[in-house]
């Protein structure tokens, strides 16, 4: 004998005496999936990263960059996370977003996937109150913060800093993955937890070589030489001409790349003329491996800021580094405004740099020549650069 239980499973019925029927038991397995109890041996976790990672940046193709998998494994466990669950997590239209059931499972995993990194994360630091960890984009951390880590080593000998790279919104980054983030903002992106330290005018630069076979005297004369971009610029080509007062030139010739750094490097090789924010390279202009081809006033590339995750747990050493990137920031905005300005008048005759007054001095190193009639330029990066003559002075001599 036996009936069918609501949840749609046909239940034995058992005789326990003479006048008694008992129930039987469900088929747990059997069951539809939002009825199911998940027994945590056999948690698919798999798939709730998966999930997680969907859920921070609401793209499938971009968590599958995050996991290093493809789109396709990534939607596989996506599918059969709802198929277990019974529910739908997304809705998959022309934009990826939560279905109300995501929500809530959402609103408990990724925490619980944070406590699981910190919790390793605790036992893989050997002191965790002398370790700061940083988040930045690659080529400013090339260009701009190795070089003056040494600045604030010297002066916190006992704060270890650990360096990764990233570009994506500070959102997009796990609260654990570091205490301090760097990222180019636009005022509209920017939150009260960011905090601007340094401004980059967008610089229309090239190697010096390729001036001297193809003068400019106009922003026209520019259709004669490739044009380097990089992907992670907010101002296009066409936007520069556009305020330059003209239209950018017929069949322009591109050389595009993903990174700036990549961009950087192709100008200084003499590839073509590049669009690159000034706080990146204001070594190779004063050394004159880079020269302005054409300089438009009022052209900004978004602000550096710095941001404090909420979840760190080195606040006070965070807010140690941050003042020191505050002051680096102020100090590399004012020497990026004497070279900008003498490079300036470089366009109209006058060749003289001037760098702000620094606390440090020492002999100006010859630079590379360039192969162009140049005035003595001021050494790379103004005392950065008068530190690392000082280091390769000393090597030279052992």
């Amino acid at each position: 004998m036996s009936f069918f239980h609501p949840l749609r499973q046909k239940v034995p019925l058992r005789r326990n005496g003479p006048d008694r029927l008992e129930l039987g038991r469900l088929d747990l397995a059997r069951l539809p999936g939002k009825f199911r109890r998940v027994d945590r041996r056999h948690l698919p976790l798999t798939a709730l990263r998966s999930f997680e990672t969907v859920g921070r940046c609401l793209s499938f193709a971009r968590a599958a960059e995050l996991l290093g998998v493809t789109h396709g494994a990534v939607s596989r466990q996506i599918t059969a996370l709802e198929e277990l669950l019974g529910v739908k997590l997304f809705e998959r239209g022309a934009r990826l977003t939560f279905t109300a059931e995501g929500e809530r499972l959402f609103a408990g995993v990724r925490p619980a996937f944070d406590r699981l990194a910190e919790a390793m994360d605790e036992l893989k630091r050997d002191d965790s109150r002398s370790v700061l960890t940083v988040n930045a984009p690659p080529t400013f951390t090339m260009k701009w913060l190795i070089p003056r880590l040494s600045s604030f080593h010297r002066r916190h000998r006992d704060i270890e800093v650990r360096l990764s790279t990233g570009i994506g919104h500070p959102r997009e980054l796990k609260t654990n993955e570091a205490d301090v983030i760097i990222r180019r903002l636009a005022p509209s992106e920017a939150d009260a937890r960011s905090t601007p330290f340094l401004a980059s005018a967008l610089l229309a630069v090239c190697a010096p070589e390729l001036i001297e076979r193809h003068p400019i005297k106009a922003p026209q004369d520019l259709s004669g030489l490739p044009f380097i971009e990089a992907a992670t610029s907010n101002v296009s080509w066409a936007d520069w001409f556009g305020l330059a007062g003209c239209e950018l030139p017929a069949k322009p010739k591109f050389t595009r790349f993903e990174q700036m750094f990549f961009a950087q490097e192709a100008a200084l090789d003499g590839l073509g003329v590049a669009l690159l924010p000034s706080a990146l390279i204001l070594d190779d202009l004063a050394a004159r491996r880079l020269v302005v081809a054409w300089h438009v006033k009022g052209i900004h590339e978004r602000d550096y800021c710095h941001v404090l995750s909420p979840q760190t747990r080195a606040r006070g050493l965070a807010a140690t580094f941050v003042e020191w990137l505050s002051k680096e920031g102020e100090d590399s905005n004012r020497f990026g405004q004497s070279v900008i300005a003498a490079c300036t008048q470089e366009l109209t005759g006058t060749t003289e740099l001037t760098a702000p007054r620094r606390k440090e001095s020492a002999p100006s190193p010859q630079p590379r020549s360039s192969g162009r009639n140049a005035s003595p330029a001021l050494p790379e990066g103004g005392p950065l650069g008068l530190r690392r003559a000082t280091r390769s002075k000393k090597r030279a001599s052992r």
